[in-house]
């Protein structure tokens, strides 16, 4: 999270900590690495006794007083380490840029849609829009264009789609060995995770994904 955003709009994130908490969830996972599992704990432990202040990161601004107000024991990390740079998402767009421009135009002007679509003065709007069905559909177009960056000999486009798919299922799976029997989890993640997160969860046939909107400030 932005700092600004952080220290300018305290009220609406008490507003969403108040709303999410009526979800009831019986566990909480967030973006992180089982590498920073140790600090995780540390972290929220202290921050229970009153000994630590969230910074500007979603999983300690949101997580940690959910979690302590239903006296939840840990936080739980779900992300994959992945390594996305072979090739980077810049090479992708650079290869765009000077072999296929008309492409890289098309790309651009999707994520400069998203940019207006983000554009929202409060926080509570800007998480709306970043759940919205239309949005994440909007979302997903980058990603199957960049399918197309390269050619036959040279997939770089699918290369880098490898990686991240590889991350959101693992990321999936993760998520799957949480749940128990009766369990309420919830997930905070960022935005370019929920299509592929979502498309793997349903078709398991296993879990109910209940819609985040329901469970944001009006």
């Amino acid at each position: 999270m932005e700092p600004e955003l952080v220290n300018k709009q305290k009220n609406n994130i008490e507003q969403v900590i108040n709303t999410l908490q009526t979800f009831q969830p019986t566990k909480i996972a967030v973006e992180k690495p089982f590498l920073v599992e140790e600090e995780l704990d540390r972290n929220y432990q202290k921050y229970r006794r009153g000994d630590f202040s969230p910074v500007y990161d979603e999983a300690e601004q949101f997580g940690f007083p959910l979690a302590s107000h239903f006296s939840h024991p840990r936080l739980y990390p779900v992300d994959d380490i992945v390594d996305m740079s072979s090739p980077s998402l810049n090479q992708v767009f650079e290869w765009a840029k000077e072999h296929q421009p008309d492409l890289f135009q098309e790309i651009i002007g999707v994520q400069s849609r998203l940019k207006e679509m983000e554009n929202h003065s409060t926080l509570i709007d800007k998480l709306h829009y970043l759940n919205d069905p239309a949005y994440i559909k909007e979302l997903q177009r980058v990603y199957v264009k960049l399918a197309r960056v390269g050619d036959r000999q040279h997939q770089i486009g699918v290369r880098w789609l490898k990686q991240w798919h590889e991350r959101d299922l693992a990321i999936s799976a993760n998520i799957t060995r949480l749940v128990e029997s009766d369990d309420r989890l919830l997930v905070i993640i960022g935005s370019d995770h929920l299509h592929l997160l979502h498309r793997f969860l349903t078709d398991s046939g296993d879990y109910h994904i209940v819609d985040p909107l329901d469970y944001l400030p009006k």
